[in-house]
């Protein structure tokens, strides 16, 4: 976890973007949430610019990274931290500017749509601001031994041929790479956007046509964002870009690799929820008629009983470590220490699990996650 954050925080060029775009949005005195904060960088350059109050919201330990970052530099009294995700959490006030970096590889696989859906309708002041406030989604067509190493991991020669069937799940999957300019197989093409001002469709759907532009074999599409901070203030990681930031593309393989001519036409579909991190993709041939369509939801290992326990007419009952969650919220009353709802578990319903130190162990997990 925090080798991926200090990514982000040493990722110089994205931090002079978003200090410049902060200092032409968040006034003095202003109030302002950090969605998804982690270790808390894009509300401390709020507090630099000299935001009032800074909510951190995050719903991992990085939080408690974040707070001490925070009071560090000396802000810590002009701000708050509250670990849950944003969606499940409240506010005291509304905020003039909402913040947030879930934009992923490719925009918007981070979920951030949904996101600043819900900050806008109970954390954003009327006339608020969003950062980023929008984003431009480019497609192309790529050619590149390392990213079809990725899709084909499950048919390498030092992997059991029992297994390479599971090849089917690494070819859904969309695989973050470092794409180079020569891999390209032609011009990108833009695939649409999102206004995050505006109110959000259930479904995303976006297409685009690419022409390529030399002999070769397509691995599949690789997807990247523009992302406008503020007025006329962009952010990139298009491998074309003279100043992208330090952020990998989003590559999602054809399956087989398709030979392509100078010429041909590809036609790209992709597809996703605003709420959901999972995507669809579709890559078309026109000259050949061939089609090949991917999902990251065929990329999930999901079983049989997965499926059966999303059934919405399924009647539910409490399975044993349901009620073992149970037994234990229900001696939380208010007066009872962990110690000794620990003692009562063990006393009263030792037969939850198979040993002692278990049961233990389940009861420390469900008072850390369940309980304040």
């Amino acid at each position: 976890m925090l080798e991926e954050h200090l990514e982000y925080v040493s990722d110089a060029l994205r931090l002079e973007y978003f200090r410049s775009a902060i200092g032409k949005t968040v006034k003095r005195g202003g109030r302002v949430a950090d969605l998804g904060s982690g270790s808390g960088i894009l509300g401390l350059l709020c507090a630099q610019a000299g935001a009032a109050h800074v909510h951190f919201i995050d719903d991992s330990a990085m939080i408690d990274i974040a707070r001490e970052t925070v009071q560090r530099a000396g802000f810590g009294d002009r701000a708050s931290f509250i670990k849950g995700r944003s969606q499940r959490v409240d506010l005291p006030e509304r905020v003039d500017v909402v913040i947030c970096d879930h934009v992923g590889h490719f925009g918007f696989d981070y979920g951030i749509a949904g996101l600043f859906q819900d900050a806008k309708r109970r954390f954003l002041k009327p006339g608020g601001t969003l950062i980023p406030g929008r984003i431009k989604l480019h497609i192309a067509a790529l050619q590149s031994e390392q990213c079809q190493l990725l899709a084909q991991a499950w048919k390498a020669r030092d992997v059991p041929d029992e297994y390479r069937w599971l090849r089917r799940f690494s070819v859904n999957c969309k695989h973050s790479v470092n794409v180079k300019r020569d891999e390209l197989l032609g011009a990108p093409a833009e695939m649409g956007g999102i206004d995050f001002h505006d109110d959000q469709p259930d479904f995303f759907s976006w297409t685009a046509e690419m022409r390529i532009e030399r002999e070769g074999v397509m691995h599949g599409l690789v997807g990247w964002f523009d992302c406008e901070l503020a007025e006329g203030a962009w952010m990139t990681n298009s491998p074309l870009a003279e100043k992208p930031i330090r952020r990998r593309q989003a590559f999602m393989p054809v399956g087989d690799p398709v030979p392509v001519r100078s010429g041909d036409l590809v036609k790209a579909r992709v597809m996703a929820r605003p709420d959901d991190n999972q995507i669809a993709w579709i890559a078309e041939f026109p000259a050949t008629g061939l089609r090949r369509s991917h999902s990251t939801w065929e990329g999930m290992l999901i079983s049989p009983v997965d499926l059966f326990m999303s059934e919405p007419n399924r009647v539910p009952r409490p399975s044993r470590e349901g009620i073992a969650r149970m037994s234990v919220l229900g001696y939380c009353d208010g007066r009872r220490t962990v110690r000794e709802i620990e003692r009562a578990i063990l006393r009263h319903h030792a037969d939850l699990f198979p040993s002692p130190a278990e049961i233990s162990r389940f009861v420390a997990h469900v008072l850390g996650r369940d309980t304040v």
